[in-house]
């Protein structure tokens, strides 16, 4: 399956586009310490506009690196590749949150009046787009308010969707085990611009926290176990399977968590026969002052 890259479609063609959006429309962006919907600068969209444009070569490196055993199976180069990370703060970061979490976002979204513009378009995953390395499902990037505008601008095969058609989509990738992460650029709530829905093999940001731990945050929900209802690994372990964090030890045959690595996915809850686990409320959720838990969790009224 492929896709066409921006720059055949025409520079001149994606510049005019780009500056008949700045100049002529509104652009709606998210305002997280006053919990509502904001206009964006023109400047704030057009960085992100040629950041998109500029996406598809930046993750063909990012894959480079990630599969050179020059980088991944050294010690150097395993310390080359966090610094990288670490430097990397104006590049995507993710949240990562649960299919009702992803929910009540867009919930908040509708609700909330804001500029005009789009709400929500879905379209193919840009990273594997980008690196020409597919796994079904392939539609499945979600693009939030004012990149919803760039991306339906840059025709990568994007369409506008309703909130209800978006809610069946993450019911449906949550189901098959995608992890849900709410992105955002600079480390700031007020570029949110994504719901990606991402696997351990392909996505860039999933992939940089695997190597490095960096780039990708602990949602405001962990998962709890009660050993006693768990019907043990060797009737189930569907949790382990699912479970990309390596969060889940085996303790006397059961499947326990860890809460330092447990990143608030949701996945092992949702398929656990004995009803053995729960999300509860992250008491240590670091990330309030850039997408606020009282969104996520429904709490914001």
């Amino acid at each position: 399956m492929e896709f066409p890259l921006p720059w055949a479609i025409g520079i001149h063609d994606n510049l005019s586009w780009m500056l008949m959006i700045i100049f002529f429309a509104g652009h709606i962006g998210l305002h997280p310490e006053e919990k509502r919907l904001r206009d964006i600068s023109a400047i704030q969209y057009s960085l992100h506009w040629l950041f998109s444009f500029c996406e598809p070569l930046i993750l063909k490196l990012v894959d480079y690196l990630f599969s050179s055993k020059t980088f991944t199976g050294t010690k150097w180069g395993q310390i080359i590749l966090l610094l990288i990370a670490k430097a990397s703060w104006a590049l995507p970061h993710g949240i990562v949150i649960t299919t009702e979490a992803a929910e009540r976002m867009i919930d908040f979204i509708t609700k909330n009046e804001g500029p005009k513009g789009a709400h929500f378009a879905i379209g193919p995953c840009v990273c594997q787009r980008s690196m020409n390395r597919y796994k079904e499902p392939v539609i499945k990037d979600i693009f939030l308010l004012y990149a919803a505008d760039i991306f339906m601008s840059l025709k990568r095969g994007f369409r506008l969707i309703s909130a209800e058609e978006l809610k069946g989509k993450l019911r449906e990738f949550h189901k098959i085990g995608l992890v849900h992460e709410l992105d955002f650029c600079m480390h700031s709530g007020k570029w949110t611009f994504c719901i990606c829905n991402c696997e351990k093999d392909i996505c860039a940001v999933t992939r940089a926290y695997l190597l490095t731990g960096e780039l990708l945050w602990a949602g405001p929900e962990v998962a709890t176990c009660d050993l006693t209802l768990c019907v043990g690994v060797d009737k189930c372990g569907t949790c382990i399977d699912r479970c990309i964090f390596d969060a889940i030890p085996v303790v006397d045959g059961k499947a326990s968590i860890d809460y330092e690595k447990c990143m608030g996915c949701g996945l092992c809850v949702s398929t656990c026969p004995g009803k053995a686990r729960k999300m509860v409320k992250r008491k240590d959720y670091g990330h309030q002052h850039q997408v606020p838990a009282e969104i996520l969790l429904g709490e914001s009224g």
